[in-house]
C-alpha cells in the first residue's frame, strides 16, 4: 500500500511515518491521481486541519480509503519545537481519537474487552508512567515526577489547597472535537471554584504557549473577563513544572479536553471534564457532557486502548517499530541527573574533542568550562574533568575515556565517538588504583533479566560483527592465500598488538610493556607454536606509535596480518594473546581462549588465562554478567543524527549498517573540512 498526501508536514516526516506504518508515503498532485489502487492505497492527512479535510473529501471523489495521522500519547523524547523526536504515532481509518462527533478506532478498541495478559501489561506501564513521570512532550528540566511544586507557587498558596485548571491552546482542534466552545472554559472556573470554594485555582498554561507561538484561552479569559469574586483564587502558572508534580500537588483536575485529565486517571486523582476527551465518558471521569457510544469500563482497559492497542511505536534513532516500554526507556535515557557540581572545569581538550565531549558532559554541571592550564584553586563545588590518564596529578578529577563500542571510524581519523565512559573515580583501565566499573563488576547485584539482556547483547555484538571501531577492509587478503595452519600439536596463536605507550598498557601491564615485550614472551613461552601477529588499527594508519624490530618480526612472528579481520582468524587459532587489548573482550564473545599479560578490567573474573592474576576481583562472573555490566551500566552512548542518549543495543543496530573500510583514508582536505566543523561546533558550544 501507497500512502498519498498533499502535507509538507507529513513528507517531512516520511521516514519516520514508513517506519511505522510499514508504508511507502508519496507526494499527492493531480498527475498522480490514477495511480491510487482503490484497494491498496489511500490519502492521509494530519488530525483535523483544513488541509487534512480536503484530502478526506477527495477521498471519496476518488474511491479510496483516508487515514488520520496524530501524535501519540507517549508523543516525544521534548518538545518537538525545540528538537524533541518523536517515538509514536496514530494512524485512525475510523476517525480521530479527539473528535467525540464520529466514532473513531481509538472509542472501538476502548470498547471491546481486552485479555488478561493485556490489562496486567497495562497496569505495568501505569505503573512505569507515573515511576518515571512521562507525559506527552516530555521537555521538562527535569523527568523527576516526584519533584516538589516550584518555590514561587508554595509561596503564593500559602499553604492552602490547590485545585489543578488545565489551560488549551486557542483554536485546537481537540475543544471543537471534544463537544466543546471557549465559554466551557469560564464555565469550568466558576465550577470549580463552587466544588472547591477553598481552594487556590491553579491554572496551568499549555507548554506550546511558553514557546511564545500560540496562546491560551484561559490566559486571555483571566486578563479580560474574569468575575471579581475569581480574581483573588487563581494562580497561573507558566513556568516548565513538570505536570505530574502539579497533579500530585491537586485536589482534583479541570480540563475541557487535554490529555493532563488522562494522566491524571493514572495518578488517580479525580478529573472532571467540561468536554468529551477520549478518556471521558467511560465512567472514570466527572463529565460535564455525555456520548451516547460509550460504556462504563475499567481504567487498565482504557490504558490497554490509548498506550498500547491505539498507538503506533517506533524508534527515531534506528526507524524501527518498537513498544511503549522501549520508549519510556528512551525518554527517561534522556532524563538530567543532579549534577555532580555547579562548574566543570574540562581540561587540556583539543578542539575536536570538545566539539563532541560538551554533549557527554553537559549533564554533569550547571557550568562547563574548557580551560587549559591547572586552576590554582576550586571553589568547593567544582570539578575538573580529564580524558583517559592524563594529568595523574589530579587525584580527585573526573575521568573520561572511549567506551568499548566507539564509532565507526578511527578516533585518529576523526571520527567522533558514540559511547564514552565517565568515571569520578578513576579509569577502567588502571590496574594500580579502584575504578567505577571494578567497583561494579565486584558488588553490583545482577538480576534475571539483566543477564538475559547480557546473553542477548553477546549475540548482537557476535551476529553483527561489531567490534571497537566497527572497521571491516575490503578486498582482504583471502584466507588461503595466508596459509594458516591447521589446528595440531604446536598450537596457533594470535597476538594482538596495541599503541606503544598507551595509558591502558603504562597503567594496566606491569611486567609486560611493549608489542615487542608482548611477542618475546608469548614466543619464550609457546617456543614451537606458529604465532600470527595483528598490529593496532592506528598503527597500521600510520597515526601511532607500535612498529616491531626486523629481528623480533623474525623468531617471534610467523604471519604478520594487517588487512583481514580477527573474527576471520579466530576459526583458526587456538588462543589470543595481548596486554590489555579491548580484542581480549571482544574475543572472549566469541569462545576464544584468551591469555592477558596484563590486567584488563576483563580479566580476572575466571573468564581468561591471566599470566599476572589481579588480586582485586573477588568474584567469578559469568560472561553475560561481566558484559551486562562493561556494556549496559558503564559508558554513556549518544546518537549523533538525533543527539539523544541511546542504549548499546540502539547502537550496535545503526552501526551494523555503517561499517567503516580502513583502507579508505581520508585526503588532507577531508581532514581539514573535519576539524573546520569541529571548530564551529566547539564555538557554538562555549
Amino acid at each position: 500500500m501507497t500512502l498519498y498526501t498533499t502535507s509538507a508536514g507529513i513528507l517531512a516526516r516520511k521516514s519516520s511515518i514508513q517506519a511505522c506504518l510499514d508504508q511507502q508515503v508519496r507526494p499527492l498532485s493531480r498527475h498522480n491521481h490514477h495511480d491510487l489502487s482503490e484497494q491498496s492505497d489511500a490519502l492521509v492527512g494530519w488530525g483535523m486541519k483544513p488541509n487534512a479535510m480536503k484530502l478526506k473529501a477527495l477521498s471519496k471523489e476518488l474511491c479510496c480509503r483516508f487515514i488520520h495521522l496524530e501524535d501519540g500519547f507517549i508523543g516525544y523524547t521534548g518538545h518537538p519545537n525545540a528538537q524533541g523526536k518523536a517515538v509514536s504515532m496514530i494512524a485512525d481509518k475510523v476517525g480521530i481519537y479527539y473528535d467525540a462527533r464520529q466514532p473513531s478506532t481509538l472509542e472501538q478498541l476502548i470498547n471491546t474487552p481486552c485479555d488478561g495478559e493485556t490489562r496486567i501489561r497495562a497496569e505495568k506501564l501505569a505503573e512505569q508512567i507515573v515511576q518515571c513521570g512521562i507525559t506527552k512532550y516530555n521537555c521538562y528540566p527535569e523527568y523527576n515526577a516526584h519533584h516538589q511544586l516550584p518555590d514561587h507557587l508554595i509561596n503564593a498558596l500559602k499553604g492552602e489547597n490547590m485545585v489543578l485548571i488545565v489551560d488549551q491552546v486557542s483554536g485546537d482542534q481537540s475543544i471543537a472535537g471534544a463537544l466543546a466552545t471557549p465559554d466551557d472554559f469560564l464555565r469550568m472556573l466558576e465550577s470549580a471554584h463552587q466544588r472547591y470554594p477553598n481552594a487556590k485555582l491553579v491554572v496551568r498554561t499549555h507548554p506550546d504557549t511558553r514557546l511564545g507561538r500560540k496562546s491560551g484561552i484561559l490566559a486571555k479569559i483571566t486578563s479580560h473577563a474574569l468575575p471579581d469574586y475569581l480574581i483573588n483564587k487563581i494562580i497561573i502558572e507558566s513556568s516548565p513544572c513538570h505536570p505530574h508534580a502539579l497533579i500530585r500537588a491537586a485536589k482534583a483536575l479541570f480540563t475541557v479536553s487535554s490529555q493532563m485529565g488522562f494522566e491524571a486517571l493514572l495518578l488517580n486523582k479525580p478529573v472532571h471534564c467540561f468536554g468529551m476527551p477520549f478518556y471521558a465518558g467511560w465512567g472514570l471521569t466527572i463529565d460535564d457532557k455525555h456520548c451516547h457510544r460509550r460504556q462504563q469500563v475499567a481504567l487498565p482497559q482504557l490504558i490497554a486502548a490509548a498506550l498500547i492497542q491505539y498507538p503506533l511505536y517506533f524508534d527515531p534513532v534506528t526507524f524501527r517499530p518498537s513498544t511503549p516500554e522501549a520508549a519510556i526507556a528512551l525518554i527517561t535515557q534522556q532524563a538530567q541527573d543532579e549534577p555532580l557540581c555547579d562548574t566543570l572545569h574540562l581540561l587540556g581538550f583539543s578542539f575536536w574533542k570538545r566539539a563532541f565531549i560538551h554533549e557527554f558532559c553537559k549533564q554533569l554541571a550547571k557550568n562547563i568550562k574548557f580551560i587549559n592550564k591547572v586552576p590554582a584553586k576550586l571553589n568547593e563545588n567544582e570539578k575538573i574533568l580529564v580524558w583517559g590518564n592524563r594529568y595523574p596529578e589530579l587525584t580527585d578529577a573526573i575521568r573520561i575515556e572511549d567506551g568499548f563500542i566507539r564509532s565507526s571510524g578511527l578516533g585518529s581519523n576523526l571520527a567522533r565517538p558514540s559511547s564514552l565512559i565517565i568515571d569520578p573515580m578513576n579509569m577502567y583501565f588502571n590496574a594500580q588504583v579502584n575504578n567505577t566499573l571494578r567497583q561494579q563488576l565486584n558488588h553490583a547485584q545482577i538480576d534475571e533479566q539483566a543477564y538475559q539482556r547480557g546473553k542477548t547483547l553477546i549475540s548482537q555484538l557476535v551476529d553483527n560483527d561489531i567490534n571497537k571501531y566497527n572497521l571491516i577492509a575490503k578486498d582482504q587478503t583471502s584466507l588461503a592465500a595466508l596459509k594458516l595452519p591447521s589446528k595440531d600439536n604446536q598450537g596457533c596463536l594470535l597476538v594482538v598488538g596495541q599503541v606503544d605507550g598507551d595509558a591502558s598498557i603504562v597503567t594496566g601491564s606491569e611486567y609486560i610493556t611493549s608489542n615487542e615485550a608482548l611477542l618475546w614472551a608469548v614466543r619464550k613461552d609457546n617456543p614451537h607454536a606458529f604465532i600470527i601477529y595483528k598490529p593496532h588499527p592506528d598503527v597500521v594508519a600510520g597515526n601511532r606509535e607500535g612498529e616491531i624490530s626486523s629481528s623480533c618480526l623474525q623468531v617471534c612472528v610467523d604471519k604478520y596480518v594487517t588487512d583481514i579481520s580477527l573474527t576471520q582468524l579466530y576459526p583458526y587459532i587456538d588462543a589470543l594473546h595481548t596486554m590489555t587489548s579491548l580484542s581480549g573482550f571482544e574475543a572472549l564473545l566469541r569462545n576464544v581462549t584468551v591469555v592477558t599479560w596484563g590486567q584488563p578490567f576483563y580479566a580476572g573474573w575466571g573468564l581468561t588465562e591471566d599470566k599476572y592474576p589481579p588480586k582485586d576481583r573477588l568474584r567469578p562472573l559469568s560472561l553475560p554478567i561481566l558484559v551486562y555490566i562493561s556494556v549496559v551500566l558503564y559508558p554513556t552512548y549518544i546518537d549523533w543524527d538525533t543527539r539523544l542518549r541511546i542504549s548499546p543495543e540502539q547502537l550496535i543496530t545503526k552501526m551494523a549498517k555503517n561499517k567503516v573500510d580502513l583502507k579508505n583514508q581520508q585526503s588532507y582536505w577531508q581532514r581539514w573540512q573535519l576539524k573546520l566543523s569541529y571548530l564551529l561546533e566547539t564555538l557554538r558550544n562555549t
